[in-house]
């Protein structure tokens, strides 16, 4: 086995975990890096490599192609912007993408200011409609016709006879009137069926806006596919149904576009653990190295007796002396 600072060089921040903090110190005391027998020359032969790189990133770094101008700019001032001085240049870049950004951010957010505004006004036509509705679905009842007494007509009596008749007019009339009344209702219930569905498509139309804008990949011709087939899978393993992915919004699909990086990002973080555990489990079958001037052990003496004993009985099966010092005899 090698020494703490061996697998401190492999493992990094993951040692301490593993080991202790008691046998780390026990290391310590016992043990000697391979790298410390390499002694200076290691550390030269590594400042040796690291100058021809450095060298190399000052050479990439000169070379390095300027800034360009914005693209919205005339050819006049693209002329005066590469006169300028890199670092003049850097700051205007910055500016300007930060200019271009801030006026994106706010026609997003006027955009979306539009759209709640146009949504609440045709929830509001809806409600209208349905409220003309039900006020004269309840005024229909209130006038319902009431038919005229036929007795009437039998009573042998010339007044009961013109009774019945006003009564019959009385109730023509409100059947005409309960007529309206009907086509009334139905035309203001078709009106907020109609404004409902207005509003609903305006509500998908701009959440397909709002889709366009935060991820536009998700109409690209090439990519949209296979994108829209990842959030599919996705979202079967969070348990939603094919319908339910169907109608999902653009605020779900970004949300299951977050957890397809989640999911990426967890899948590449175990397999860089799993990478480490491989070189901890090699590590440990490296030779452990005795540190020079310092004293074995009792348990390192006769660990290593014993080693050279069974080394010696493997060579020899009949060596008698080799057998004894290995049952320690």
């Amino acid at each position: 086995m090698v020494d703490e600072s061996t697998l401190e060089s492999v493992l990094g921040p993951e040692l301490d975990a593993m080991l202790g903090e008691d046998g780390q110190q026990e290391e310590k005391q016992e043990l000697i890096s391979e790298d410390e027998l390499l002694g200076e020359e290691a550390g030269e032969a590594s400042e040796d490599d690291a100058e021809p790189g450095e060298e190399g990133e000052e050479g990439e770094e000169a070379a390095a192609p300027a800034v360009e101008a914005p693209h919205s700019w005339s050819k006049e001032d693209k002329a005066i912007f590469a006169a300028l001085p890199a670092e003049a240049q850097a700051v205007i870049q910055r500016r300007e993408t930060e200019r271009d950004n801030f006026v994106k951010q706010k026609a997003f957010e006027a955009s979306n200011t539009r759209t709640q505004v146009a949504n609440e006004a045709r929830d509001i036509i809806v409600k209208m409609h349905e409220d003309h509705a039900q006020k004269l679905n309840a005024y229909a009842q209130m006038l319902l016709p009431q038919p005229p007494d036929e007795r009437l007509l039998y009573s042998g009596n010339q007044d009961d006879v013109i009774i019945y008749q006003r009564q019959m007019a009385a109730y023509q009339r409100s059947t005409d009137q309960q007529q309206q009344l009907h086509q009334q209702i139905a035309q203001a219930q078709a009106a907020a069926q109609s404004a409902r569905e207005q509003s609903q498509q305006a509500e998908r139309a701009s959440d397909a806006q709002r889709l366009q804008e935060q991820l536009p990949e998700w109409f690209d011709p090439s990519s949209g596919p296979k994108l829209r087939e990842q959030l599919r899978s996705i979202g079967a393993e969070l348990g939603y149904s094919s319908e339910l992915m169907a109608e999902a919004s653009s605020a779900d699909i970004i949300a299951l576009k977050k957890a397809a990086e989640w999911k990426a990002d967890a899948e590449k973080y175990r397999a860089l653990m799993a990478k480490k555990m491989e070189t901890v489990r090699a590590a440990k079958d490296l030779p452990k190295m005795a540190r020079p001037g310092v004293k074995p052990s009792k348990q390192q003496a006769n660990a290593a007796r014993s080693q050279q004993a069974w080394d010696r009985l493997k060579a020899n099966p009949k060596d008698a002396d080799a057998a004894a010092a290995f049952l320690g005899l």
